[in-house]
């Protein structure tokens, strides 16, 4: 196999920005939500920022994980599109030069973008144009580069689109056809909200392990606690991830269900943070370790990720990463 984990989503470039809750007031949205925005409120957002640095890295979700993955020595490859301008140039070079082969298209729209809005608290509200990315299409999967591949994993984001929805069951039928396992994120819960009708039957059909964090758990479910959230998961999909940011985190298969205690941290921007989660636990897997550890590696990720501006970690990862790594190869 060339790759141990495929990804498809929406490349978009992050544009982080520290404000005051007063801010977020003043241009109209709720703390630690997620916003699908046109390329004219954007501009409106940018503007009110006045002076206010912003900081552009890659990102995107899925991204960010596959990003994460090869941060820890695996091989990923990642597919989306992203608009022929220069975000969309230096989101396939710095996608490449971090490890990760693109299948990245570009066409004639602006690359997607997020606005980061993070808080003093570190609590972080997204509003997101999405450009070029949601012009994804069955042609822009490289099918036979999918099918080297030893796990598919996507996001919710791809059913926000009729013609992403059509990239993405042409991915997933692929993946099924040629016996490799598919990951899912269920993204926000906005994005939940969106596909609470439909949602349920693709984890039961077509994905063998979900990601979730607590508000997206309970609201995919309708349930108030945690376990109701997780034990109704478990019905839908063999394997279940819930985050619960300071409190750890929820892992569980087909046999077993582990509870991942946190790393207590000084959080600087939540960015990043189930992102991190999902690399740390994917690449686990990928080397086949417990579920347990595939658990601490994912929650140690996300402890380090949220110290720091931005969605991925800096420096020497696997060295920063040696407590929960140790005798894991690259």
């Amino acid at each position: 196999m060339d790759y141990d984990v495929f990804g498809i989503e929406n490349p978009l470039i992050d544009l982080l920005a520290s404000v005051s809750d007063g801010f977020l007031e003043q241009v109209g949205v709720d703390k630690d939500k997620m916003y699908l925005i046109d390329l004219p409120r954007l501009q409106e957002i940018v503007k009110a920022l006045g002076d206010t640095p912003i900081h552009p890295e890659p990102g995107g979700s899925c991204a960010n994980t596959l990003l994460g993955m090869a941060q820890l020595g695996a091989r990923t490859a990642y597919c989306g599109k992203v608009g022929r301008d220069d975000y969309g140039r230096v989101y396939v070079e710095k996608l490449e030069a971090a490890g990760v082969t693109s299948f990245v298209k570009a066409d004639g729209h602006n690359t997607g973008s997020t606005l980061i809005l993070v808080t003093p608290d570190a609590a972080r509200t997204m509003n997101t144009y999405l450009g070029a990315c949601q012009e994804l299409a069955p042609p822009d999967v490289p099918l036979e580069a999918l099918k080297r591949a030893k796990r598919l994993y996507m996001t919710g984001y791809l059913w926000d689109t009729e013609s992403q929805q059509q990239a993405a069951w042409l991915g997933l039928r692929t993946a099924r056809e040629a016996g490799i396992p598919i990951a899912m994120s269920l993204s926000d819960p906005f994005c939940v909200a969106r596909h609470k009708a439909f949602f349920p039957d693709l984890l039961r059909n077509h994905v063998d392990l979900v990601f979730a964090n607590r508000e997206e758990a309970l609201a995919l479910t309708g349930t108030e606690h945690t376990g109701d959230a997780l034990k109704k998961l478990r019905g839908m999909c063999e394997g279940v991830v819930i985050t619960l940011g300071g409190e750890g985190a929820l892992v569980a298969d087909k046999g077993n269900t582990v509870k991942v205690p946190a790393n207590p941290v000084q959080a600087v921007d939540t960015t990043g943070a189930g992102d991190a989660f999902a690399a740390g636990f994917l690449y686990g897997k990928s080397r086949g370790v417990s579920l347990e550890q595939c658990g601490r590696i994912g929650g140690y990720f996300a402890s380090r990720v949220i110290t720091q501006m931005g969605p991925r970690l800096k420096g020497n990862v696997r060295q920063l990463l040696e407590p929960v790594l140790q005798g894991i190869p690259a």
